[in-house]
């Protein structure tokens, strides 16, 4: 007895777990904000190859103490595919709009995933959303519109279309990881993606001749990108091992004080009342999604 309880707290460490979950988000907003940054530098392929590439020596070395030599091995080549295209969309959906998009706006707009994600598991996985859930979506985009305030002068721009299909494409990503995740193991399926990823916008630089990075500040700030892009995603899949899932999915809620935070400090960004009010409409009924989707897993 004394041993099973030994061997249950080496497997769920509760601090630990929490504070990799808020490592990774403030990660996801620092990688946000470098990418605002230099976006009007550089093209956002060459972002996003350095992100993707960068990835790969950590992600490598864990598939590998993981595996061994199964590290590479897929048994869904399909589901491998359909979810690496979701995810270079989200992404890269999400790199564009930084380059026209307030950080602020942004970080709010990818609260959406879990609305997103409700609205479409009926129709992708056959999965049953009761009429409290789909209350919940309506009030969600509700809050949607409060943030992209239509009110406002050219409000239906570039930036807002692409900050809305990043997580929408981020939902499908998580949707298609659902099935994937039956089949196969998740470190082969992260660093299979990245290395996709790395290949495909390194394509698409070279065919568009897309210049390289011509300083050594650009190119120090494109490495930092992707060296904190895989520990994003290593923090992201350790912290769910070490504690539940039902104490961490409200900590992604941080990267909307985080995200504001470094928006006004280093962007002079401002805020509006309707960009409060709907934030937090957006992230009530985000939560509620969530605990409730927790609620019925726990009973089924």
């Amino acid at each position: 007895m004394p041993n099973a309880q030994k061997n249950s707290d080496v497997a769920l460490n509760l601090p630990m777990g929490v504070t990799l979950s808020i490592g990774e988000v403030l990660f996801t907003v620092a990688i946000a904000a470098l990418v605002k940054l230099i976006s009007g530098d550089i093209s956002v392929f060459m972002i996003l190859f350095f992100r993707y590439f960068f990835c790969i020596p950590l992600l490598l070395l864990t598939a590998l103490l993981q595996r061994g030599k199964a590290a590479f091995r897929i048994v869904s080549r399909t589901n491998l595919g359909i979810r690496s295209a979701m995810g270079l969309g989200s992404f890269g959906c999400l790199f564009a709009a930084l380059q026209t998009i307030d950080l602020s706006k942004m970080t709010a707009l990818l609260q959406t995933i879990p609305v997103f994600v409700t609205l479409l598991a009926p129709f992708l996985l056959g999965e049953t959303v009761g009429w409290r859930r789909r209350i919940a979506v309506a009030i969600g985009f509700i809050g949607v519109v409060l943030i992209i305030d239509p009110s406002t002068g050219n409000w239906l721009n570039r930036g807002v279309l692409l900050g809305l299909a990043s997580p929408f494409f981020g939902a499908l990503m998580l949707l298609s990881l659902r099935r994937l995740g039956q089949t196969d193991h998740p470190s082969t399926t992260a660093l299979w993606y990245n290395i996709i990823g790395a290949a495909v916008f390194f394509g698409v630089s070279v065919s568009l001749d897309i210049a390289w990075p011509e300083t050594a500040d650009i190119l120090l700030l494109l490495c930092l990108i992707g060296v904190m892009s895989s520990f994003q995603q290593f923090f992201l899949a350790h912290s769910y091992k070490l504690a539940p899932a039902s104490v961490l999915a409200p900590l992604r809620y941080l990267s909307v004080p985080f995200g504001v935070g470094a928006s006004v400090v280093f962007f002079d960004e401002i805020l509006t009342p309707s960009f409060f009010i709907g934030t937090t409409i957006l992230i009530s009924a985000s939560f509620f999604i969530l605990k409730r989707t927790q609620k019925i897993q726990a009973k089924s």
